[in-house]
């Protein structure tokens, strides 16, 4: 009987070993055998639940009640249309019409000028082209226009000031076409220029045609450059007039 025990007592000890090994601990000496320990309410919850069922691989995910669709933007439908401004300068929409104007503001007072003279080869004329060039830079510097382009060296020179002459001889005197037109940098939103490039056009123009008696001819077109040149310088005061006020 005693050896009975013993052997009961050594075979509760390794099952009570080879439980502990498995993580598994022997409920407590004091605990009724009737008494079962409680399960916490995670587990029941997990225990419960039905199995997940399997992600198919082509699956797509069902569609958000959250998605908002952007509306679409249309372009405005083109019509045809008749230009009814010429001339460089700037387009303002009023009362259904495009009405065109110069446009002058922050033009800097640094303008270099430029003399084109264009006449057929053989033709000698009293007038030169240094002639012109002085009397519209006397015109320029009344009205604070210094005819020197300031500009950095990675810039062209520009704005630039170019008095074009196209003269042809006709019977007993001349018939020139004069022409005065303000160069400035732009910029175009159909082409993006790279950083050594520039897009120059004219901003600005004012075009008079001279008919003169070959004795005349030359005072006649001294005339003409001085009223383009002094439209210019006066339209330029004017705008430097608004841009100091418009600082004030």
């Amino acid at each position: 009987m005693k050896y009975l025990m013993m052997t009961s007592l050594s075979l509760f000890f390794v099952l009570a070993s080879s439980q502990q090994a498995y993580g598994q601990l022997p409920p407590s000496p004091t605990m009724s055998s009737s008494i079962k320990p409680m399960s916490s309410p995670d587990q029941d919850t997990i225990h419960n639940k039905a199995p997940l069922e399997p992600l198919k691989p082509n699956a797509k995910p069902a569609p958000s009640s959250s998605t908002v669709s952007l509306p679409t933007i249309k372009p405005p439908t083109a019509v045809p249309q008749k230009a009814t401004y010429l001339h460089p300068g700037i387009l303002v929409l009023r009362n259904g019409t495009w009405e065109g104007s110069d446009h002058l503001l922050n033009v800097p007072n640094n303008i270099g000028v430029y003399i084109t003279l264009l006449k057929p080869e053989k033709e000698t004329l009293e007038i030169t082209e240094a002639q012109i060039q002085k009397e519209i830079e006397a015109i320029f510097e009344k009205a604070n226009i210094k005819p020197t382009t300031l500009a950095p060296e990675d810039k062209p020179a520009l704005p630039a000031f170019e008095m074009e002459f196209l003269v042809y001889p006709v019977e007993k005197g001349y018939v020139a076409c004069c022409s005065g037109r303000l160069f400035e940098s732009v910029t175009l939103s159909r082409f993006i220029l790279e950083s050594n490039m520039a897009f120059q056009a004219i901003t600005w123009e004012k075009q008079a045609l001279v008919v003169s008696p070959k004795a005349q001819f030359q005072e006649q077109l001294i005339k003409s450059v001085q009223e383009i040149a002094q439209t210019f310088a006066d339209r330029f005061q004017a705008y430097e007039k608004l841009k100091n006020e418009i600082k004030h």
